[in-house]
Formats: structure tokens, sequence, C-alpha cells
């Protein structure tokens, strides 16, 4: 925006000033994760229908904040070598970019996340659970028990416990990434 200052004998035109913003979805995201999760744990129990919908929100919502934040992070720490990471899978972005930045930061080739270790096993195991559902491939099959009684069995994997846990693999997810970051994001948001 330009602006013209008049003085009583000549003109000045002043300097531009170019503002930019930026929403971080990605704590709505994590916001709306947990309300889902605690929506779910008042119907632990109670209404089979109601808790796997809210379980469900609140797991695609976690898988999906940590998808958001690991995008942020390599845009905004990455550079021009974020165009290596951009179209690659979410769990090969997690392992690049979080083993380059604590590579620049240490000075030294070094990895942060192992497949086989928390808190990434627990982000494999979300994403897992993600893709079932939202690639679900309906399918009939023989009543388990679960604590609503013989049902198809889909409540044992989404409930309110595995929204809580997911919530939880968010939080730890972005604090250990977050180690490796220069200048990380505040973690107000994930307390």
């Amino acid at each position: 925006m330009s602006q013209t200052r008049h003085t009583s004998d000549k003109v000045v035109l002043t300097e531009t000033v170019s503002v930019k913003l930026r929403t971080e979805l990605y704590i709505y995201m994590y916001e709306i994760a947990k309300e889902h999760a605690t929506f779910a744990k008042d119907l632990d129990g109670k209404d089979m229908r109601a808790e796997i919908k809210e379980s469900m929100i609140s797991i695609i919502l976690a898988y999906t904040c940590l998808e958001a934040y690991i995008n942020t992070i390599g845009i905004d720490n990455m550079g021009e070598d974020w165009v290596r990471y951009e179209g690659s899978p979410t769990e090969s972005r997690w392992i690049g970019i979080s083993n380059a930045l604590a590579t620049k930061k240490l000075g030294k080739p070094t990895s942060v996340f192992n497949k086989k270790e928390e808190p990434f096993k627990s982000f494999l195991k979300l994403e897992e659970i993600r893709e079932s559902l939202v690639h679900r491939k309906a399918s009939f099959g023989e009543p388990v028990p679960t604590k609503y009684g013989n049902t198809d069995g889909t409540i044992n994997s989404v409930n309110c416990d595995t929204a809580q846990w997911a919530c939880t693999t968010v939080r730890d997810m972005v604090r250990t990434i977050n180690k490796v970051i220069d200048t990380p994001p505040s973690e107000t948001w994930i307390k």
C-alpha cells in the first residue's frame, strides 16, 4: 500500500509496506482432534455409533495435523530443498526433513526418527488406522466380542482410547522434531 503525504511545497511518496499472514491450520486440526477425543471419552460404553464417529474425527484430524505440520516445517526451514520432499509420502517427509534439520543443526548426519521406536512407531500405526478409515473396503465378517457386545469389531480399533492416543502421538511427534529446528514454532498448542 503506497501512501502519499503532502507538505506545503512538495509531494513525498512514502515506502510501500507489505504484510503477509498465515493461519496455522494444524493448530485447529489438533484442537478439533482433542475436542472429539474428549467427546468420544464421554460416550465410552454408552453409544457405540457416536463413540466411533467422534473417534474417527479425532483420529483423522490428528493424522492430518501431523501432515500439515511437517509441510509447514519443510516450507519454513528447507528453503529450495523443500521441493525434494513436497510430493513424497508423509512418512518420508517426516524422516527426511527431520534428518536434514538435525544434520544442519548438529553439523553431522543425524537420524531423528526410527520406524521401530516411539514416537515414530505410533505415527506409523496412526497412519495405518487412518488409511483403513479413509480407504475402507467394508466386508462382512464374523461377530467379535466388544464392550458393546458382539459387533463387527470396528469399535475395538476406532474408540475413545485410540482417539486419545492419536492426540498424544501428535504431541510426541511435534516435540521430537522441534528439538532439531533452530527456531521451532511454539508448542503451546499441544499442551
